[in-house]
């Protein structure tokens, strides 16, 4: 039975409603959008007195209809897509991860900006010792390890902690992650995965700095949502398309062959490249992201990219294995 000090790991129904109510106002003008269509052929007359006064050209409106199917079509793709490959490889930590120590570093900064932007605030720093990856038995990563790395990664929990576990993959060594912060990663998708024991005295001091993540029934129903808006702005396109073809004798400035030209090629050219072809370099980003980026640490303290790390040890012929030591930080610990 869970105790009532374990954080809350997932975002409570109600994530649902407000994304539905932050759409209504767009589908309502849309729907006046749809209701100038419905009406334009009423209108299309040098005798109406309507004819003369101003008005929103229909290409116009396909246009808007377009353009944001377009960008539903992305994020459908990233819900259905991106998601399930992201949690995949979340959850190849809790199969294959090997544990060392480290530190993350975190430091809420004030900027209410850059948080609301970018948010900076999901954000901190994993510190650990490589030479504990290379001389863990499980690590079979071919070429030198040595040295501390900083990479970035999203924290869950928002306070510094030292000494705690470090989640790696031992194929990318560069991959360390807090094993608590994807405890809460897995628990935005699980319904029963709880954080481990020994740390809810922790994250109970911490309650405040402990972000609610993303629940799998909030994707199902963001996915519900946007494959509405899909159906409506394809039945909506379609039927500007029709109402263009009544009255493009009349307005000079509609054209019906224009109207489908550009249909087709938003269906079956710019939605599958960029809604696939979006969605799939943002994947490669990201997976660089999470197995292969960070810092390695310079002599003086600095960190550095890791990569002209390895180059500056190559030219050098590389670097021995060096055995675990338990006085140093970062000393490994067997998954189990």
């Amino acid at each position: 039975m869970a105790d009532d000090s374990i954080p809350t790991l997932a975002l409570p129904g109600g994530s649902i409603l407000q994304f539905f109510v932050m759409t209504i106002p767009l589908f309502g003008v849309y729907c006046y959008f749809l209701y100038l269509a419905i009406t334009r052929p009423n209108i299309a007359d040098p005798d109406n007195e309507a004819f003369y006064e101003p008005r929103i050209r229909l290409t116009d409106i396909l246009y808007v209809y377009l353009t944001t199917w377009v960008l539903y079509a992305v994020l459908v793709i990233y819900m259905l897509w991106f998601v399930n490959k992201r949690r995949r490889l979340s959850k190849r930590y809790e199969k294959e991860g090997i544990v060392i120590l480290g530190d993350v570093q975190y430091e809420d900064e004030d900027r209410w900006l850059a948080n609301c932007l970018f948010r900076k605030h999901d954000y901190g720093y994993v510190i650990y010792d490589l030479e504990k990856v290379a001389s863990h038995p499980a690590c079979d990563y071919k070429g030198p390890l040595e040295g501390k790395i900083r990479k970035k990664v999203r924290v869950y929990h928002r306070f510094p902690r030292e000494q705690v576990s470090i989640l790696v993959i031992p194929q990318y060594p560069y991959s360390g992650q807090p094993k608590t912060d994807l405890e809460a990663d897995w628990a935005s998708f699980s319904e029963t995965h709880l954080v481990s024991e020994g740390y809810n005295e922790a994250a109970d001091n911490n309650r405040g700095s402990i972000q609610k993540v993303m629940s799998r029934d909030r994707s199902l129903g963001i996915i519900l949502i946007s494959l509405g808006w899909l159906a409506f702005l394809l039945f909506a396109s379609v039927f500007v398309c029709l109402q263009i073809d009544e009255i493009s004798d009349v307005y000079q400035d509609e054209s019906s062959y224009w109207a489908w030209t550009i249909f087709i090629i938003v269906m079956a050219g710019v939605t599958p490249v960029v809604a696939i072809g979006g969605n799939l370099i943002r994947w490669k980003i990201y997976e660089r992201w999470i197995l292969r980026s960070g810092k390695n640490a310079r002599p003086d303290g600095s960190f550095g990219s890791p990569r002209k790390a390895r180059r500056k040890n190559r030219s050098m012929g590389g670097a021995s294995q060096t055995k675990a030591s338990e006085e140093e930080d970062g000393a490994y610990v067997q998954m189990t």
